[in-house]
């Protein structure tokens, strides 16, 4: 399934919410034990939504910067994430920051080199990459080294990757990604209190 299938707003809108609701239980259940597995406090884990009166508002503030339809549809229901203790942390802008950022030219929004075409960069992680959705393909790519011109990013064959094929594919993996890290905390929490006692 993808955030761009002939389906019906309704059915996109419960798509979205429910992969709101499921990450926030994961965050939380992420957070609830991180100290006592590696001996520091998390830091603060969130899956913003957006409230009724501001997602008209953020869609039409984004479509006017001239963003793709996934995105447009995504900040039309959901705002931020801040995953820092995911990996080396992931962070998805809300709609006014992203507006604020693409105002100031400070995300490049097209590539050339490697991969030639326009993107909106809407995501960065904890090791100075970032996460642009394509224009023409649909997919995501994780760009990580490159010189950025103005607001043109030159990659070079190892300057990128593709991490999902469509906007959604990329909110799953970050589903997955978190479960999965769940779900190994809780083995190392077992295998710490076994050696306990």
């Amino acid at each position: 399934m993808t955030l761009t299938d002939p389906r019906s707003d309704r059915v996109r809108l419960v798509d979205l919410r429910k992969w709101r609701q499921g990450m926030e239980l994961l965050a939380a259940e992420f957070m609830s034990g991180f100290e006592a597995v590696h001996g520091y406090p998390p830091g603060e884990h969130t899956v913003g939504l957006v409230l009724a009166g501001e997602s008209a508002a953020a869609a039409e503030a984004l479509a006017g910067r001239g963003l793709p339809g996934p995105l447009l549809e995504y900040y039309g229901h959901l705002g931020s994430v801040a995953l820092p203790d995911l990996d080396n942390g992931i962070w998805i802008d809300d709609a006014a920051s992203l507006a604020a950022q693409v105002e100031a030219g400070n995300c490049p929004n097209r590539l050339t080199g490697a991969v030639d075409g326009m993107v909106s960069v809407f995501a960065t992680d904890g090791g100075g990459g970032m996460y642009a959705l394509s224009h023409t393909t649909g997919c995501v790519y994780h760009l990580t080294a490159g010189a950025l011109v103005g607001s043109t990013y030159d990659l070079d064959e190892t300057g990128y990757r593709i991490a999902a094929e469509d906007l959604w594919s990329f909110l799953e993996h970050l589903h997955a990604r978190l479960t999965a890290a769940v779900e190994a905390r809780a083995g190392e929490s077992a295998r710490a209190v076994e050696t306990s006692t």
